[in-house]
């Protein structure tokens, strides 16, 4: 809906004689809420507004929620003036709604948007006590985080000065890169009076330097109805979590790392905008973003302006491919199936496989590489099928009916439940000494159980595998409930060791760390058991992936890693 529209719209409604299209006029209000609400949902924002934009005035009682929806999608478009209209008709209109502190919560997102931090800052304080207190504080910080104009914040600090959140977000970015000499009497009178801590602020080590700085370019959705977001991203929220704790360990080293954060979906023109911003050029590492076409975006932009960018989830090899600036944190399907296919040669004997792979395109792609590398390495491969776990007859009998005889292992790509429990049922009969190499996503079959894997030779493909027994694994446990009553996820595990692993790059060689990245090889990480991006069976080059895949293996129902690097 454009501006010139909305003003019509407006006018109309001031009158009291808002006319009704012609759809809305033989579609019942609930069909026609219902609709908004979805296409909302399928981000398509201006029909979303179009949709819902009948109910606004019509004195139904889905009028409240329709006006919320409409300010959401407007803002979500980038319209934040139509949002801001719409939120304080909705205020003026149904005071008394139910809903009114998610509506204040999207209107102090919309001034944010603005550039309306005071006004923004106090629309929030509203919230203080109510079920919104903890979603405000981040909305809050996430914007402060990323005002890097130092008048303007000290500005806010003269009015919002007694906030905990603005006050400590100030003395992150004191520690960050602002401070100077006569601001230590400034950090020290924060720290007394909100109980920071002094070792993070006032250490020798935390005042000596600048530091690095990272943009994170993730998914928080931070202008959707929490409601609706907080699952679907909790995997972002556990990486940042992990990031701040890492955040903290590496200050404690005297490595100062500035996290500034930028909410990126799949939007690629929401991308580019932020990638516009004048202080990206100031960047010394991109983390994000994460959806594919988005990190087409990024991947451009590092090429074009020679700034590292690091993928926190993609496993896809091409997201890289021909950019020297571009690096998956995990490691890609190719990456996975040809370290499993070696580990198979190198240790299994006769040197022979059967392999069977789910029709599903990753599948196919595993077993594609996996079965290359292990003829490129001298192996035979006697059996090389594919299998559709959709037609369970054909399945058992693809199962039941192959020939084992000769096979020094067998190799299975699927993660449906028909796969594992024909695999298992077919080796207990027949080979129960036979090696099956297969996903470490059987794990959590329940159909099977530990004991049944334990006693087959089953070996794992585990690229997330964290080692529960390094003794740094309980110090994290503890540290992160502490912090956020919650156990760490396997993302906020990854988001620690992601932002620890570069940090000591860029602390140790800067930005331009590249070169550096193939003569450190495969190192142990903090709770993986190895991270890297060269291969010396390439030739030590530099790989756009990490190159270190655990392979794990029950031991008395315990995993155990069995290739280690050392």
């Amino acid at each position: 809906m454009n501006r010139s529209l909305w003003k019509k719209i407006a006018c109309l409604a001031l009158l009291g004689s808002l006319a009704l299209p012609a759809q809305a006029q033989t579609q019942d209000p609930a069909t026609t809420y219902s609709n908004g609400k979805v296409l909302l949902q399928q981000q398509r924002y201006d029909m979303a507004m179009a949709e819902l934009s009948p109910l606004i005035n019509s004195g139904s009682t889905y009028a409240p929620e329709a006006s919320y929806f409409y300010g959401l999608a407007a803002l979500k478009s980038g319209k934040t003036e139509e949002a801001y209209k719409m939120l304080l008709q909705l205020q003026n209109q149904h005071s008394n709604w139910e809903g009114m502190a998610d509506a204040d919560y999207l209107l102090a997102n919309v001034l944010f948007e603005q550039g309306e931090y005071e006004r923004a800052l106090s629309k929030l304080q509203e919230l203080q006590g109510t079920a919104l207190a903890k979603d405000a504080e981040g909305l809050q910080r996430y914007y402060l985080t990323r005002l890097n104009d130092r008048p303007k914040y000290e500005q806010l600090m003269r009015r919002f000065g007694s906030d905990r959140t603005v006050a400590q977000v100030y003395a992150d970015k004191l520690i960050g890169g602002w401070y100077r000499p006569e601001d230590r009497r400034t950090l020290e009178k924060l720290v007394q009076e909100f109980k920071l801590d002094p070792n993070r602020y006032l250490s020798k080590s935390a005042l000596s330097r600048p530091g690095f700085d990272v943009a994170l370019l993730l998914p928080f959705q931070l202008n959707q109805n929490y409601a609706q977001t907080a699952r679907k991203n909790q995997f972002v929220t556990d990486m940042y979590a992990g990031m701040l704790l890492a955040q903290d360990s590496l200050q404690k080293q005297g490595i100062n790392i500035n996290l500034y954060t930028y909410d990126t979906g799949a939007d690629t023109a929401g991308v580019k905008k932020v990638l516009e911003l004048p202080e990206m050029q100031t960047m010394d590492l991109l983390i994000g973003p994460v959806y594919k076409s988005t990190a087409r975006v990024a991947a451009r932009y590092a090429a074009k302006n020679n700034i590292n960018v690091i993928n926190p989830l993609s496993q896809d090899a091409e997201m890289a491919r021909g950019n020297n600036n571009v690096f998956l944190f995990e490691s890609s399907v190719a990456t996975q199936a040809r370290q499993a296919a070696t580990y198979a040669y190198q240790n299994f004997s006769p040197k022979t496989a059967v392999i069977l792979f789910e029709n599903a395109k990753d599948d196919t792609t595993f077993a594609y590489h996996y079965r290359q590398q292990f003829q490129r390495l001298g192996g035979k491969v006697n059996v090389y099928k594919k299998f559709n776990p959709g037609q369970a007859s054909a399945t058992a009998t693809t199962f039941r009916d192959l020939n084992l005889e000769g096979a020094g292992h067998m190799a299975v790509f699927s993660d449906k439940m028909i796969a594992a429990m024909n695999s298992t049922s077919l080796l207990q009969g027949k080979a129960p000494e036979l090696p099956l190499v297969t996903y470490d996503k059987w794990l959590d079959i329940n159909q099977i159980t530990l004991q049944q894997l334990d006693f087959l030779q089953v070996y794992f493909i585990s690229p997330k595998f964290v080692d529960k027994l390094k003794p740094a694994n309980k110090w994290f446990r503890e540290q992160y409930t502490k912090r956020y009553n919650l156990p760490p996820s396997q993302y906020a595990y990854a988001g620690f060791e992601m932002l620890f692993y570069f940090g000591q790059l860029l602390n140790q060689y800067g930005p331009q760390f590249n070169g550096q990245m193939a003569v450190t090889g495969v190192q142990p990480g903090v709770f993986y058991n190895g991270i890297g991006y060269t291969d010396r069976s390439l030739r030590n080059q530099l790989q756009p992936d990490n190159q270190y895949v655990p392979i794990t293996k029950l031991e008395n129902l315990e995993l155990t890693v069995v290739n280690p690097i050392f």
